[in-house]
């Protein structure tokens, strides 16, 4: 079936869809074309984004779940996405194409689209995955492949045509678990890794950062003896991550005799699970040998920090810490584009951490 035999759903000012069943790959490729054709005849010259392609695999039956979760980033939307949804007694490939203004209020010109291409296959097609995905992937920027669901084989076939993935630790059965899966895959491919449990530490990580990084306080990170991390149920690890990347930064070592600090000194590091209503960290604590201490809480609007020094007792306000989960998937496709942030160097250090029991 050829491109022109595909439906025109729709074309308006602010979209344009086309619809194919029972299509071939170069099919769909040509009917994206097509429409970009079109649509640049139509405005005067809009052109698609050419920034960021994300290859999402998903069930087909809660495909509209991720939908609704990439609807949520909104202007910072990936460039094209190519999302395939897997049926699995599906025996031939239907395709949508779908190109959207980047703010449908915009009638300029030079107004950016954004590319939707969904795929239906099914388990016959997964093997040959990467013929059916590579004539849409735009082939002059950077991809990332996202498989929320699981889908191995399907992600396997198509990971050659991407540079970084796209995971969440947090879904993973135990803590350790994930952990370890992302070490394989790292050592399994040369790609960056994006981890959404990670990103969801960032601002967790920024706010220490600040506040140690201040001459008057700087001293006090070679004397940290105790580290709680309190963290939603179900998301431990989180709370490991946020260890590892202190352990990491501040030259921790992990061994029979557990964790120590750079200057021989023991360091005892506890998480402890709370009920925060939304995933990532709910607290953290860090307490020197002199019996200072220094704690940012979640609280409504940012975050709850608290001081306490031998002369000085302090509590303030940081405003805006959190950026909920459109934020943090919206950050995952702008990280994508920028060399790894410590990810990998938390990462082993919370195993080595996980492994001392």
């Amino acid at each position: 079936m050829s491109a022109s035999d595909g439906e025109r759903l729709h074309r308006g000012a602010d979209h344009t869809v086309w619809a194919g069943q029972g299509v071939a790959p170069d099919d769909i490729e040509g009917a994206m074309r097509q429409l970009e054709r079109e649509r640049y005849l139509v405005t005067g010259g809009a052109l698609p984004a050419r920034a960021l392609n994300l290859i999402v695999i998903v069930d087909a039956p809660f495909a509209g779940e991720i939908l609704r979760r990439l609807d949520a980033v909104g202007r910072n939307a990936p460039s094209r996405t190519i999302m395939v949804r897997v049926a699995p007694d599906r025996s031939w490939l239907n395709a949508r194409v779908a190109l959207t203004a980047s703010d449908p209020a915009e009638q300029r010109p030079d107004a950016t689209l954004h590319e939707r291409v969904t795929i239906d296959v099914g388990d016959r097609h997964v093997a040959r995955l990467e013929s059916i995905v590579d004539p849409v992937v735009m082939s002059d920027v950077p991809t990332l492949v996202w498989a929320p669901h699981g889908h191995r084989a399907a992600f396997d076939a198509v990971v050659g045509l991407s540079q970084s993935v796209l995971i969440d630790t947090t879904d993973a059965s135990e803590p350790a678990a994930g952990l370890r899966a992302v070490d394989a895959l790292l050592a399994d491919h040369d790609l960056g890794v994006v981890d959404l449990a990670w990103l969801r530490v960032s601002p967790w990580r920024l706010r220490l950062a600040a506040h140690y990084g201040e001459p008057r306080h700087r001293a006090q990170l070679d004397r940290v003896r105790t580290l709680e991390v309190r963290h939603d149920r179900q998301s431990a690890v989180a709370g490991w991550l946020l260890a590892g990347w202190l352990a990491d930064r501040l030259g921790w070592t992990a061994g029979p005799d557990g964790v120590v600090a750079a200057d021989g000194g023991p360091v005892e590091i506890g998480l402890a699970p709370v009920d925060v209503g939304v995933q990532g960290l709910a607290g953290t604590t860090i307490v020197t040998d002199d019996g200072g201490r220094f704690s940012l809480d979640r609280c409504e609007g940012g975050l709850r920090a608290h001081r306490v020094t031998a002369e000085h007792e302090d509590r303030w306000m940081v405003l805006g810490a959190s950026r909920g989960e459109a934020g943090v998937l919206s950050a995952a496709f702008r990280r994508t584009l920028v060399p790894d942030d410590g990810y990998v160097g938390a990462l082993r250090a919370a195993l080595a951490i996980r492994a001392t029991g």
